[in-house]
């Protein structure tokens, strides 16, 4: 089969959680006899980055010259499949059948939660009435009132995208069970054939390293923006625990939109033993590490918590998205706080680190979670979904 597959960035293995599995997706499906090609709309400029062609309009919008040039693309290079791993975005009005015929498959593959987004909307909101001008405050409060509006809307143009997929595309991938079950109440549909659960493959390799030759070292690893990862919730359970715990520090891997306003928060709050190191291999912190937070509004099933227990990395993640518990088992091979409440997460945070026979035990169990990841059970899918053309 010749398959074409699409996300927005050019895909490169090192960008994120998602262009990884897209990448090791497309490689299983060339090494069981598949051709693949791939399209995006933006380039990213780097060795790895895979040899793409790009739309027309730097964009994935629904426009005459990027849909013509879809069609023209299939019809030249014979496309059986396309894989559009950009579902979640306008790409889905592109990768159609409103204009591709039917003979071609369309799989659309959700990376994120369905709807965690929408039910825990108003955290992703930065409108403060502290510590800003009077005329900011204002300007907030509206912002604030208009809040529930806004979140409606979400909802509606998120279930009228969706169904428009749903309608427009023959099989939808979403990352889990409870996803699945998530997409059909979104649609208010039965229970749908059409709409697959396929977990992430795991990615990464369980570390040899000896728990013992670890550093005291909690870590944030992820992009810095407010709206999904929050990781200023990093900074205040650190700020809680910082003078109990002499003896250990934290490094936030990763840069975003955010960044500025966390570098500041460290220095106004006089935070110690903290270093940012922006976006960078996050291995040698895994390798060093023996705690990560994950403080995010909503996730879908991310690849940190995988990377960071094969390296023996305890994770204690908030449970605040559908499939936090997916991998977790809470006390055995990691830890799940109550949803936004950092006082408790400090609170555990804080225990784990004094326990260190426990600490050590959760390691070794997090280790063995990783090791009994099966891949090919879940890459077995794909050839099945790419197969039954």
């Amino acid at each position: 089969m010749n398959i074409l597959i699409y996300f927005g960035p050019q895909l490169n293995p090192q960008r994120g959680g998602t262009e990884r599995v897209a990448c090791m997706v497309a490689d299983y499906l060339l090494s069981v006899g598949h051709n693949v090609n791939y399209m995006a709309s933006i380039p990213v400029e780097d060795k790895l980055s895979r040899k793409s062609v790009f739309l027309p309009d730097g964009n994935d919008a629904p426009t005459t010259a990027n849909i013509a040039f879809v069609i023209n693309y299939i019809k030249e290079n014979k496309i059986d499949i396309i894989l559009n791993e950009g579902a979640s975005t306008e790409a889905v009005y592109i990768f159609s059948h409103e204009y591709i015929p039917a003979t071609v498959k369309i799989i659309s593959h959700l990376h994120f939660s369905v709807v965690d987004d929408i039910k825990n909307f108003y955290h992703t909101l930065n409108y403060p009435l502290k510590g800003v001008p009077l005329a900011q405050v204002c300007i907030n409060v509206l912002k604030w009132i208009k809040a529930p509006y806004n979140k409606w809307n979400a909802l509606h143009n998120k279930r009228q995208r969706y169904h428009y997929m749903y309608e427009n595309s023959d099989t939808v991938v979403v990352l889990t069970d409870k996803q699945k079950v998530s997409m059909e109440s979104l649609l208010r549909i039965n229970p749908s054939k059409k709409i697959v659960a396929v977990q992430n493959p795991n990615l990464v390799n369980v570390s040899e390293t000896d728990f013992c030759k670890k550093e005291n070292l909690i870590i944030f690893v992820g992009r810095l923006d407010y709206s999904s990862k929050r990781a200023d919730r990093v900074l205040t359970v650190w700020s809680l625990i910082q003078n109990e715990l002499k003896d250990w520090r934290i490094v936030i891997v990763g840069s975003g939109d955010d960044e500025l306003r966390l570098r500041k928060m460290s220095q106004d709050w006089a935070l110690q033993r903290i270093k940012f190191v922006g976006q960078t291999d996050s291995t040698p912190y895994y390798s060093s590490a023996k705690i990560l937070l994950l403080t995010s509004n909503y996730e879908g099933t991310p690849m940190v918590i995988t990377e960071a227990m094969a390296a023996g990395v305890v994770p204690i993640v908030m449970n605040t998205f559908k499939d936090a518990d997916l991998n977790i088992k809470n006390g055995d091979n990691g830890l799940l706080t109550l949803p936004f409440d950092t006082k408790e997460m400090a609170k555990r945070v804080l225990q784990l680190a004094k326990d260190k026979s426990n600490l050590q035990k959760m390691s070794g169990n997090a280790k063995q979670t990783v090791k009994c990841m099966n891949n090919n059970n879940r890459l077995k899918i794909w050839s099945e979904l790419t197969n039954d053309n």
